[in-house]
């Protein structure tokens, strides 16, 4: 074995005895396994250094880490792009979801950005298509027949005519697409902040859903990079399966950072709160194929739509806004 290889055994040794990994041997270790032409197994050392700190529980540090190792590889940087220059000083406000939760639903985030924007938000989000669902977000929007390929400058004109954009986690880093791209369907390492930080803008403010309990991680992650206006969100009926955005039963956390300060984690329940009926996970859940979950959420935007997913996307929309001030 080579002494490139014997990298990557140290890492996942240390893991496997419970150990903290020095973040030098981490990085050394999984730019090894994103880059090393000659590495054994890819996808099972992949998954192994991923899940065996989740395992654990991963470090700030260790996510950083291995956050920066995926987007070197793409020479990727989160949030360089060029700022949209928006009337009256509003805000442009971006949300995403972890994706893999831990129970399939319908498109949530990317109907409620729409929703906001009718209401006068300006919104933007990065997409992909699904792995662990039926329908992501790209597959969403393919699907009703938006064009995702145009330029960033067209899209820049877009987001302010209609106050909503969108554009493709895969066209920013291709590379690391092509290691890590459909392998995973449940919460690991990188999902405390990937999806987040893989924008060609910068938000103003940002509402990130994770489908895992440790919403504070989260935000201490993006904070690292460098955002400042967060919140971070996840939901559970539970205590064991969770989704990446604000429920409509069960309990939600919510995880504020305003100004880089990061506040105390709330913990609300949303039948409370918003005074809806006894939900459960069946009244949201994906349908049996594409074409049912684009019409759950058309319909939702059309004002047609069931009530639980209506409320959903209402809940989650009012966020939106909320951060839009």
């Amino acid at each position: 074995m080579s002494d490139k290889s014997q990298i990557i055994s140290e890492a996942l040794y240390l893991l496997n005895i419970g150990e903290e990994v020095d973040p030098a041997i981490l990085k050394k270790a999984f730019d090894r396994i994103l880059s090393g032409h000659d590495v054994h197994a890819r996808d099972v050392q992949l998954g192994a250094l991923l899940t065996g700190l989740m395992v654990r529980g991963p470090t700030v540090e260790e996510i950083v880490v291995l956050l920066e190792s995926s987007f070197q590889l793409d020479g990727f940087s989160p949030y360089e792009g060029v700022s949209i220059d928006l009337p009256n000083d509003e805000k442009l406000v971006g949300a995403i979801g972890s994706g893999k939760k831990g129970i399939k639903t319908m498109n949530v985030t990317t109907p409620a950005l729409i929703v906001a924007a009718t209401a006068g938000a300006y919104t933007a989000k990065s997409v992909s298509s699904s792995t662990s669902s039926l329908t992501g977000s790209a597959d969403f929007l393919h699907g009703v027949g938006v064009n995702l390929g145009i330029p960033m400058e067209a899209m820049r004109d877009v987001i302010l005519k209609t106050g909503f954009g969108a554009y493709s986690i895969e066209s920013l880093v291709p590379r690391f697409v092509e290691v890590y791209g459909g392998k995973f369907f449940v919460p690991h390492a990188l999902s405390f902040g990937l999806a987040a930080l893989i924008s060609p803008i910068p938000y103003d403010e940002l509402l990130y859903g994770l489908a895992h309990p440790d919403i504070e991680t989260s935000t201490k992650v993006l904070k690292r990079f460098g955002l400042s206006d967060v919140m971070v969100v996840s939901s559970t009926h539970d205590n064991v399966h969770y989704i990446d955005e604000l429920g409509i039963f069960g309990t939600s956390d919510i995880s504020i950072m305003k100004d880089s300060e990061i506040g105390d984690l709330t913990t609300i329940e949303p039948k409370k709160v918003f005074g809806l009926p006894d939900y459960t996970p069946r009244d949201i859940a994906q349908g049996r194929n594409l074409a049912d979950n684009i019409k759950y959420s058309v319909d939702v935007l059309r004002g047609k739509g069931e009530p639980a997913r209506e409320d959903l996307v209402c809940a989650n929309a009012g966020a939106i806004l909320v951060l839009a001030g």
